[in-house]
């Protein structure tokens, strides 16, 4: 990994923006803009749970970057992406890049176990059970149709 770049998920504030800004630092932030706690999401299905509570009502995160003095670059598209990474990492300031991507849009962990497989599976007949069975159709036609 290149000096400078983190694999983590740093949770940001508003004043960490003015921060950026004040100090000139040419830090580039990534959102991944799903409308939902994805990683609570995911695990609470490989745990065999039907998901409550995870949705978001998410801001266009670029035009909030904006507003605070930092480039904002919103991507809707997957082949806007590769250009939007570009022109971010390109300014000399700091930069946000507000990835908008499909809620059903797995986000897997860094390994599966047999166990989680096994709970998803039992997340799955819950959800039919719960009359949700459209978002499993949703969720098998995002993740197995790339």
């Amino acid at each position: 990994m290149a000096a400078g770049t983190c694999a983590c998920t740093p949770r940001l504030m508003m004043g960490d923006f003015i921060t950026l800004v004040q100090a000139k630092l040419p830090v580039k932030v990534i959102v991944l803009n799903n409308g939902t706690l994805g990683f609570v999401e995911i695990e609470m299905r490989a745990s065999g749970f039907v998901d409550t509570g995870t949705d978001l009502v998410n801001p266009n995160f670029a035009r909030m970057a904006e507003a605070m003095g930092v480039k904002g670059i919103r991507v809707g598209k997957p082949q806007e992406l590769e250009g939007a990474i570009a022109a971010a990492l390109a300014h000399d300031g700091p930069a946000l890049v507000d990835v908008v991507s499909a809620r059903q849009e797995l986000i897997m962990p860094p390994k599966t176990t047999v166990d989680e497989a096994w709970h998803f599976g039992l997340f799955m007949m819950k959800a039919v059970m719960d009359g949700r069975g459209s978002e499993l159709i949703d969720l098998a036609k995002v993740n197995l149709t790339r």
